[in-house]
């Protein structure tokens, strides 16, 4: 099913989770603002945003760069990557990846792709406040994308950025690649698009076959790479297991809403998938609650114009019926988040 998949990674965070899905095969393209990042990286199809030396962190003037070039971007993306799934990997905090995130996103979406955001998130015990504020900004602009697949939250405060990085790639990996062929149950390959095809927050849970019991599944779940879950409102569950004996009707009681419930048995591992999870908006909220500390800290010592940081849209949670078009103009995108 990986044939399926396209993948394109932004900046140098989203480039690196990239290449590790390349070395799986995945057809991949490499975006960046910096050449140097992009020779760093043993990868087939490259773009450098041409006369860019690199991001610095500034969301703006990555769009300011890609004004004139973005309908070649795009041009090159579609060129490269054909399948209607595509993965977009970014990095939050960053430039170049926060930056291109949601044009490309935007565009995508509105003609027909099913895009599935992988965004990184920042640990902000220890990265900056521009950081932060990349990251509170980058998490409201694609909350407010209609049309988005399942969205991969990653979270660097939950361990190793690269441990982190390999483990999404291979548990993503092994989801979309079942081989489950049971008369107690399988999970088709149409029961997974339609899981990935659901709009929210999504988590992944791989375990071994020795770990497979109900409270070992929701642990797992829950204490995870992502985000943390913070509502038990979802939409689909599924669960391919090695535990025959496992109580499936348990775990979809763990959660409220549970539209469909989808199950199988695998003989190697067991692998668990909660979508249309609600956004983590208190993880969010520590985003902004470090940029602003930091300025009014800048305040108490310097006399200056603090930097301002635009208002966390309000989540907006719909599964209203979402409908494509390809008269859209990719330059158009681009334009209207500069004017904002």
């Amino acid at each position: 099913m990986r044939e399926q998949f396209g993948i394109i990674g932004l900046g140098a965070c989203g480039s690196n989770i990239a290449n590790l899905f390349e070395a799986k095969n995945y057809t991949t393209v490499y975006v960046n603002t910096s050449k140097e990042d992009l020779d760093a990286i043993k990868g087939v199809h490259k773009v450098h945003i041409s006369g860019a030396e690199g991001a610095a962190k500034d969301r703006k003037r990555v769009l300011q760069l890609a004004t004139e070039t973005f309908p070649d971007i795009i041009a090159k993306i579609e060129s490269i990557i054909p399948q209607k799934y595509i993965l977009v990997l970014f990095s939050s905090s960053g430039g170049t990846g926060s930056g291109l995130s949601t044009p490309i996103l935007r565009y995508l979406s509105q003609t027909g792709k099913v895009c599935i955001p992988v965004m990184i998130l920042p640990d902000e015990k220890v990265e900056s406040a521009k950081a932060c504020e990349n990251a509170y900004n980058a998490c409201a602009e694609l909350m407010s994308i209609q049309g988005l697949g399942a969205t991969f939250l990653l979270d660097n405060s939950n361990g190793d950025k690269f441990a982190i990085n390999q483990k999404f790639v291979n548990d993503f990996d092994s989801f979309i690649n079942l081989k489950n062929s049971s008369v107690y149950g399988n999970i088709d390959i149409a029961e997974r698009k339609q899981i990935l095809t659901c709009p929210g927050a999504t988590v992944i849970g791989r375990l071994s076959k020795s770990k497979s019991t109900a409270s070992d599944i929701m642990h797992n779940l829950h204490n995870g790479i992502y985000a943390k879950i913070e509502s038990k409102i979802a939409y689909y569950l599924a669960i391919s297991t090695s535990n025959k004996s496992l109580d499936i009707s348990s775990l979809s009681k763990e959660f409220v809403g549970v539209y469909d419930v989808f199950s199988g048995v695998s003989e190697a591992t067991t692998i668990a998938i909660v979508s249309g999870l609600q956004w983590p908006m208190k993880r969010i909220e520590k985003f902004k609650n470090k940029f602003e500390e930091t300025v009014q800290n800048i305040n108490n010592t310097i006399i200056h114009q603090p930097p301002t940081i635009q208002p966390l849209q309000s989540l907006s949670f719909s599964r209203e019926e979402f409908k494509p078009t390809t008269t859209v103009n990719p330059r158009d995108i681009l334009l209207g988040l500069l004017n904002n």
